[in-house]
């Protein structure tokens, strides 16, 4: 299986350097797109979105939404540390209402996001929820995601103990409860809306819907990969032009 790993700018993109395959880091808020591309240029490849809850939700909330909705082949790592640890510490879209943090003392003023209840709310096929301080665990639900036809995006609830240490081991040890794989939207949408428990596991799955490529009829009958029928082109004489 070759992998083609696409890294956001964040703590997270420190994994392009950790594993096999092929890698990227691109800009911030912009790993689902490329790993879009990469997917629709070949997709024999494994692709895989590496990206934090302040590039998702932020600059990259069109990409996650409109990623959703066409159901790409990929799987989607969003990790969730609900700050911007890389720059020490700023709010996200993730941050509770309230909370204090640098550049803001006197606590965030905007409402926050629930990843799960925007993702259910766009029709998805494939949406878990991890937690870094089970590793196995998580390992079993990005494999789910991988081999998930569609658009997986899963969760990854993330310590931070530098910028958010109130969200530590023993905060997210007392809320976790696991679950078997659910295929009601309803059940899903109250998983994700509970606000005693933390649920993690496939919180839901729909393999009804076609992902993206496989709709495509220009491609219906073709065996060869986008990728292979790319011309070589000489852009020297563009690029010196801006020289």
């Amino acid at each position: 299986m070759v992998t083609e790993g696409s890294f956001d700018i964040g703590c997270n993109g420190n994994g392009g350097d950790k594993i096999e395959g092929f890698r990227v880091k691109g800009l911030h808020g912009r790993a689902i797109p490329f790993a879009i591309g990469a997917h629709l240029a070949n997709k024999e490849m494994t692709v895989i979105a590496d990206i934090g809850d302040g590039g998702c939700l932020h600059e990259g909330i069109d990409h996650l939404i409109h990623g959703i909705r066409s159901n790409y082949n990929i799987t989607v790592l969003i990790h969730n540390n609900q700050n911007f640890a890389l720059t020490t510490g700023q709010i996200t879209s993730t941050t509770q209402r309230g909370k204090r943090m640098y550049g803001f003392p006197n606590g965030k003023t905007e409402d926050d996001i629930n990843i799960g209840e925007l993702v259910l709310s766009l029709n998805p096929t494939f949406y878990a929820k991890g937690y870094s301080g089970d590793p196995q665990g998580l390992v079993d639900i990005i494999k789910e995601g991988i081999k998930h036809k569609g658009f997986s995006v899963i969760e990854i609830m993330q310590i931070c103990p530098t910028y958010n240490p109130e969200s530590n081991m023993a905060f997210f040890n007392e809320k976790i409860k696991k679950i078997e794989k659910c295929t009601d939207i309803n059940k899903a949408r109250r998983y994700v809306l509970d606000k005693e428990r933390i649920y993690t596991g496939v919180i839901y799955q729909n393999k009804k819907r076609r992902e993206y490529y496989s709709l495509l009829k220009n491609r219906k009958n073709r065996k060869s990969e986008l990728v292979d029928e790319v011309k070589g082109y000489n852009i020297s004489n563009i690029l010196s032009k801006l020289e």
